[in-house]
């Protein structure tokens, strides 16, 4: 158990002194009124509960006012599982790659200029959907509409221009492949952002408005440069200025900010053109306008938060503090008797008795306001959007009996009460003893699927997916099942955690084949095939990379080893005349090494730091070679 509120929780270091001052004002009352009426008088002459009862109503207030403190302190214990929905838009954002954007009008250049803006547009719309469309003479499509900005920032990081095969500009390319990246055709709230500095050397953007404004999507664009325009730089395969670009005449190309056509394209889809400065890189109008669309459910996860508690405290203080105020209770009814003269003592206790009315109605008014207190101050929390995790347990079975099921099992209610138990620890996080519960309603019932489903969920997570994924793939054979899409869903979790993400990308896509509006599955699978991607490059450059290096190992090893039996000769005709030294480990591991690879650990360090340069040097020029064959003419 914790506490939201724990400060609330020193208010109880004063109930103690309180109770004492009532105590002593108590005892005070008491000798005041003896030396006025005779202790054996009071029954007769004063009108005031007994004594006992002045406790007993203190003790009640005090845990009533101790209810309430612990009510104010928000007291939580077990787990309260929530549906969450994300709102927000989808934006696809189109960079400009050319190589005018390395144009250095506007300090650094354009395109850093470019690239800082964009990640403050990232950073401002935390929670709508982004794309990544990178485009010169062709567009390339880097990130599908996702929500995980931090792969979107990572591919924003390593972007440069010319890293499109294809120079150029073309404006029209870029729009087209941004509208291409709208997986629901039907949403309205779509928006395109163009960063660029305007130019177009292909001259097909009417089309691409065109199609935009029919398919609902608002294209807002944003220039970077200035009128003025400076040459456009030109480097070398190894990154570095060599001068500017020449047209076919031999003048340097001047590229200069067009503002027209940006704001012509903004026109034509019902947005807006802006600017970027060195001065004001953070597009926050630009953010505003997205912001005040309306916003459409984009994906829909769990939220897990402690329960709230504080009732519990708050009823018993209500309950004390209302029983308090009944005390002491009213005497029976008895028949009326005739009234006799009072005696004359009765008189001077009146006073007394009138007080401690008083002081009554004072108690009432305060326990009042703090029980308004009460209820103006707790409120429950909100929780927090869990991590990702696979389709929670299904629901207890019903009672009836299914095959393999012993009829003890199913009277004493086995099944039902190991489910409602796994489920139960599942919530709370305790894992093993959910899968042990789970487990345990298997056996008594082992042909009922939503049992397995259970287990094969509580499986997953422990940890052991080879058995989670057999139990997911059988039940999701049936596609007539309930159970179908979420199996095939699991079993997917199951493969991607094994690594297998070929496997995982099958079976996220017979899911969706099932249920086809599931954000869920389509998040996952954009993540599996992404992560077997990444996988066939990394086997690819490991295939590559080991057949270089046994080339060139076999190339020095036959340099290397007439050199070392000479040095080797050497050194034994040397050695003869001297004593044995002890090695260090580190010269014995360096002979080790030696004797293994045939050569020094430091020469085969160099070797592959050389591998990986050369491999990099040969990327960068495939690529300028593929750009040169596509060069015709306009290449900035």
């Amino acid at each position: 158990m914790i506490f939201e509120n724990p400060l609330w929780l020193l208010g109880l270091l004063a109930l103690p002194p309180i109770a004492a001052i009532e105590a002593w004002l108590t005892r005070i009352d008491r000798d005041r009124a003896a030396r006025l009426v005779a202790r054996p008088l009071w029954s007769r002459v004063l009108r005031r509960p007994a004594e006992h009862w002045r406790y007993l109503r203190l003790g009640l207030v005090m845990l009533g006012a101790a209810g309430l403190t612990l009510a104010l302190a928000r007291p939580q214990w077990g787990i309260v599982r929530e549906k969450v929905e994300r709102e927000g838009v989808d934006v696809v954002l189109l960079l400009d790659t050319s190589g005018s954007m390395a144009t250095e009008d506007v300090p650094p250049n354009r395109f850093f200029l470019a690239k800082q803006a964009l990640a403050a547009l990232i950073s401002r719309l935390d929670g709508d959907r982004f794309a990544l469309v990178a485009f010169e003479g062709e567009a390339y499509s880097l990130v599908p509409l996702t929500l995980d900005a931090d792969a979107l920032g990572l591919f924003l990081d390593t972007m440069e221009p010319g890293i499109v095969p294809s120079p150029g500009t073309s404006l029209g390319s870029g729009l087209a492949k941004g509208l291409d990246l709208f997986v629901d055709k039907e949403r309205r709230n779509k928006v395109m952002v163009l960063v660029s500095d305007g130019e177009d050397l292909e001259g097909d953007v009417e089309e691409a408005v065109r199609r935009a404004k029919e398919a609902g999507v608002i294209v807002h664009t944003v220039g970077v440069g200035t009128e003025s325009g400076q040459p456009v730089p030109d480097f070398d395969p190894d990154g570095r200025l060599i001068g500017f670009k020449h047209d076919p005449s031999g003048t340097a190309v001047v590229s200069r900010l067009n503002m027209q056509t940006l704001e012509t394209i903004a026109r034509g889809t019902g947005g807006r053109a802006f600017r970027i400065t060195p001065s004001d890189p953070s597009l926050s109008a630009l953010a505003s306008a997205v912001e005040g669309m309306e916003q459409k459910t984009l994906a829909r996860e769990y939220s897990y938060r402690r329960k709230e508690r504080f009732q519990i405290p708050l009823g018993v203080a209500v309950a004390s503090i209302a029983l308090a105020l009944l005390l002491p209770l009213p005497p029976l009814p008895r028949r009326a008797k005739r009234a006799e003269p009072a005696p004359a003592a009765r008189v001077a206790a009146a006073p007394a008795a009138s007080g401690l009315t008083r002081r009554a109605a004072v108690g009432a008014a305060t326990t009042g306001a703090m029980l308004l207190l009460l209820l103006a101050g707790a409120s429950p929390a909100k929780g927090q959007p869990p991590s990702p995790a696979p389709a929670a347990p299904a629901p207890a079975p019903s009672a009836k009996r299914g095959h393999g099921s012993s009829l003890l099992d199913e009277m004493l209610l086995r099944p039902t009460r190991f489910t409602a138990a796994g489920r139960k620890r599942y919530g709370a996080g305790d894992h093993p003893q959910a899968l042990s519960a789970f487990e345990q309603a298997t056996r008594a019932r082992p042909q009922d699927p939503r049992a397995r489903f259970n287990l094969g969920d509580g499986l997953y997570k422990n940890g052991k997916f080879d058995e989670a994924a057999a139990l997911f793939r059988s039940l999701g054979e049936n596609p007539t099942s309930s159970l179908a899409a979420p199996s095939r869903f699991n079993l997917g979790n199951a493969l991607f955690e094994k690594q297998d993400y070929r496997g995982a990308v099958q079976a996220y896509r017979e899911a969706l084949q099932l249920s086809p509006d599931d954000v869920d599955t389509r998040r996952n699978l954009e993540l599996a095939l992404r992560a077997l991607k990444e996988q066939e490059e990394q086997q690819k450059n490991q295939q590559q990379n080991q057949k270089n290096q046994n080339q060139e190992d076999q190339k020095k090893q036959s340099q290397q080893s007439n050199s070392d039996q000479q040095k080797s000769s050497s050194q034994q005709q040397q050695q003869q005349g001297k004593p044995e030294q002890q090695q260090t480990p580190e010269q014995r591991e360096e002979q080790r090494f030696r004797q293994e690879a045939g050569m020094p650990k430091e020469r085969a360090m160099q070797l592959l730091d050389a591998l990986q340069q050369n491999e990099k040097a040969e990327q960068k020029k495939l690529l300028l070679e593929k750009r040169a064959a596509k060069k015709g003419g306009k290449d900035w």
